[in-house]
């Protein structure tokens, strides 16, 4: 909204001028990075004082921009008509309307949610910290907030993870986790919960990022530094233990952040430890350890620095260290779908898993050059996973991305920003046995990238986005020695061209209605048909393209705010697996897929002490397995996920005092004869999970207690029910019972 201001004016000369300010908080600290924009042309970000300046500004009228993350968008009108002139200090308060967010991910520029023609689910800080703290398992974290992805396995794996029914991509400060060349189902887990600031997720196919995003993006945004203090520390420790039966499950996580700033630089430590104690289900057995969370020891370390170098240019390091290794003195027992859960038993047998490492480093650069924004990164991203009794993969990614933001004035105020760059890749993945054998050729991809993008701002209400994508995928596989027989390595080249297109209509407050059509692509997980011994030029392994169309209404009216979004995805190969007669094996089908639904977000604030929200997430789809142009084959529980809603409550008792409710449900899907049944096709039988979290806060101290699954309920995990009788039922194990957690948390 447009806010008045007082001008002070100094000069009277006719040549451009230059035009001063400060951005603070609500309690009068500097905010540092903020962004500035000056009729959509010039931009700036505020230095660790919150001060800006800009520099040869024609004389008149000009519309301004202030935008944080985390913080409500300021719009005003000033006047420039001296030499200089000097702002009254712009006060920004922290937002509680999502729709005001700024995020980064969508078109890689900062922009409030309400300016992004698509869908995008925002998870901040404070939900971030309340989730964590009844749960810190990120998967778990995701799945209560964003209705478009597939429920948590409770497990180190993610395998079955979707974003409406499709592969993701997940970044780390747009570092890329995932391993498309054979997926280690371990991307959602590569960082832990406590260093992160927030999470941007793109609901649907996106090539922002390239390879890998047919259904989305998570990216995790890491910690940022207390600009308002030159220290700053927080420190929580907490305390878990089965209320079921508490033998053998106490768990314990602390975590420690210091960060500030002083003068140009700003600095951001993060250190966490935690181990996990025996999980039991609702009748206190201990439920089977086979890639289970029980028993495990994780580690993460965060450091970043930045250095303000002006107002225009600012550098950044950070380095990211992730450890989670299972060491259990049980083993899984057997399961027999329909009758008898995979269970632990004890065993002198040495079990490892986890993922025994994962790194990311980055080096960024945020320079404006004139009207120009630059944003250039180098990042390297090295991890190893384990799978118990089977095998492990290792993967790296070198890159480095070029991108840019030109701003244009058109005729009557209407406005065109141009996005464009370069991205450069270099993905080498393998999979080896436990005694380091390969399982998989060494596979290499060399990725370049050109793009695109444009945003218009037309008529002051209409916002319409379109953009290209081209990169050229050089494939490249070393030779493989199965059962004595070598199969020569390969190579292969290849280009995709993608695009996208969207529109929206601001004018409303409490009705902005959007459509979109986007494209994604991925060339699938070759390693694992590869492993087979299959030469590479059987595979063909071209990038599978992803196409989505999407209507959408969101809008804010008094205490309500919402979200509203229907979605049809298409796709000539889309992906399912099937168990071949070795157990634990699997092959790859790629069928014509059509994948649609709904999904519906709104959140209710009556008083300032009360607030009530719902999530709800429905798809369906259909396949051509027979390719004859006819879509009548059911999609499996692997890639359709049963309808899934989520309740939750606030309350506000006191200014010390919050209590915080969720509920969540799955819903069932029986859509198979029992002589179908394989890999995805056994019933779901869903259920209902309640948890409960309260939290006491003195001056800097605070008192945390919550409760997971408080009703106790008896249940399997969706991924159980998924895997159902295959790999001789080792997955088909039950959720978690009743869980406490008991915490505190100091701020100095």
């Amino acid at each position: 909204m447009e806010k008045p201001m007082t001008l002070k004016k100094n000069g009277h000369g006719q040549e451009p001028g230059i035009i001063k300010g400060k951005v603070k908080n609500s309690v009068g600290k500097g905010l540092s990075n903020v962004y500035i924009n000056i009729d959509g042309i010039n931009s700036t970000k505020t230095d660790n004082e919150g001060n800006f300046i800009f520099s040869k500004i024609p004389k008149g009228i000009h519309s301004m921009t202030v935008k944080h993350i985390g913080f409500q968008e300021i719009r005003s009108q000033i006047a420039l008509e001296g030499e200089i002139l000097e702002l009254p200090d712009f006060v920004m308060e922290q937002t509680s309307n999502h729709l005001n967010e700024v995020v980064v991910t969508a078109s890689r520029l900062a922009e409030s949610i309400d300016e992004v023609p698509s869908s995008i689910t925002y998870i901040g800080g404070k939900t971030l910290e309340d989730q964590r703290l009844i749960n810190d398992n990120l998967p778990n974290i995701l799945m209560q907030k964003v209705p478009s992805i597939s429920p948590s396995e409770e497990s180190q794996n993610n395998f079955i993870a979707k974003i409406r029914g499709r592969n993701f991509l997940v970044l780390i400060d747009g570092i890329p986790q995932s391993t498309p060349l054979r997926n280690g189902g371990r991307d959602m887990k590569t960082i832990d919960a406590s260093a992160i600031d927030h999470i941007e997720v793109i609901n649907g196919a996106s090539a922002m990022y390239g390879n890998g995003a047919a259904g989305g993006i998570i990216n995790y945004i890491t910690k940022k530094p207390k600009t308002d203090k030159s220290f700053h520390s927080s420190t929580s420790l907490n305390n878990s233990l089965s209320l079921v039966k508490p033998s053998e499950t106490y768990g314990y996580n602390l975590a420690q952040v210091f960060s500030g700033s002083q003068n140009k630089f700003d600095y951001v430590v993060q250190g966490k430890i935690a181990r996990t104690g025996v999980v039991r289900s609702s009748d206190g057995t201990i439920v089977s350890p086979f890639y289970g969370l029980g028993e495990t020891k994780s580690y993460n370390t965060l450091a970043k620095i930045g250095y303000q170098i002006n107002n225009n240019h600012r550098i950044e390091l950070m380095g990211n260290y992730y450890r989670s290794v299972q060491d259990s003195k049980y083993v899984g027992t057997k399961g027999e779908f329909g009758s008898k859960p995979a269970i632990g038993i004890p065993s002198d047998t040495v079990i490892n898993g986890g993922t025994p490492y994962n790194k990311a480093f980055h080096v960024k650069y945020d320079g404006n050059f004139g009207r120009t924004s630059a944003n250039m990164s180098l990042y390297y991203e090295d991890m190893n996973t384990v799978f118990e009794t089977y095998n492990q993969n290792y993967s790296d990614h070198k890159g480095a991305r070029l991108n840019f933001s030109t701003p244009f004035d058109l005729s009557n105020n209407n406005k065109v920003t141009l996005i464009y760059g370069v991205d450069l890749l270099k993905d080498h993945t393998v999979q080896k046995t436990l005694s380091d054998e390969l399982v998989t050729p060494d596979m290499n991809m060399k990725s370049g990238a050109l793009y695109l993008q444009s945003k218009f701002n037309l008529a002051d209400y209409w916002i319409v986005k379109g953009g290209v994508r081209y990169e050229n995928l050089d494939f490249k596989v070393g030779d493989l020695t199965k059962a004595g027989k070598v199969t020569p390595g390969d190579k292969s080249n290849s280009n995709a061209f993608v695009f996208n297109l969207a529109g929206r209509y601001n004018k409303l407050k409490y009705l902005q209605p959007f459509a979109s059509f986007s494209q994604g692509y991925s060339i699938g997980d070759v390693g694992l048909v590869l492993r087979n011994g299959v030469p590479l030029s059987q595979i063909d392994p071209k990038p599978v393209v992803v196409n989505n169309v999407e209507l959408g209404l969101n809008g804010t009216y008094s205490m309500l705010s919402y979200q509203l979004t229907g979605y049809y995805s298409s796709s000539k190969k889309g992906s399912t697996f099937a168990e071949t007669s070795t157990p634990g094996n699997y092959e790859l089908i790629q069928v014509p897929q059509r994948i649609y639904g709904l999904e519906f977000v709104v959140d209710i604030t009556p008083v300032d002490w009360f607030k009530f929200g719902t999530i709800l997430g429905y798809m369906d789809g259909r396949q051509d397995l027979k390719n004859e142009g006819k879509y009548k084959d059911k999609l499996d529980n692997s890639i359709i996920s049963p309808f899934k809603i989520n309740i939750n409550a606030d309350f506000k008792l006191t200014d010390r005092w919050n209590v915080y409710l969720q509920y969540l449900h799955l819903g069932k899907r029986d859509v198979f004869q029992p002589s179908e049944y394989n890999y995805g096709k056994y019933p779901i039988s869903g259920y209902g999970l309640m948890d409960f979290q309260t939290r006491y806060k003195l001056k800097n101290l605070a008192f945390i207690f919550s409760v997971n699954n408080i009703l106790n309920n008896d249940y399997f995990p969706l991924h159980a029910e998924v895997r159902g009788a295959t790999n001789e039922g080792r997955y088909y194990v039950k959720g978690s019972g009743t869980i406490a957690n008991l915490g505190i948390q100091l701020d100095l």
